[in-house]
């Protein structure tokens, strides 16, 4: 089962999306009989793509914004230098 192939997001994929488009509107049988199997994976394997490009970038993000808030805390936990050295 894949997302609503209509509104795609990315491009890359057109052409396979295209082709799976083309083999279920030849004949109404096709899906079911298995004709358009070659074309269907086609179109998964590009949209598995697509979905493992995003969940890296996702994460980069992730890790990046778990460092800065990481930092935010270190500073939060520990006094800064110039004010220890006033209260001594």
């Amino acid at each position: 089962m894949h997302p609503p192939l209509a509104a795609h997001k990315d491009q890359g994929c057109d052409d396979a999306i295209q082709a799976l488009d083309n083999c279920h509107h030849a004949n109404s049988f096709n899906r079911f009989l298995g004709f358009c199997n070659e074309a269907k994976q086609l179109v998964d394997n590009c949209l598995k793509k697509e979905f493992l490009a995003q969940r890296a970038a996702n994460k980069a993000r992730t890790d990046e914004k778990r460092a800065r808030m990481k930092s935010i805390w270190k500073e939060m936990d520990e006094p800064p230098t110039e004010f220890t050295a006033k209260n001594q």
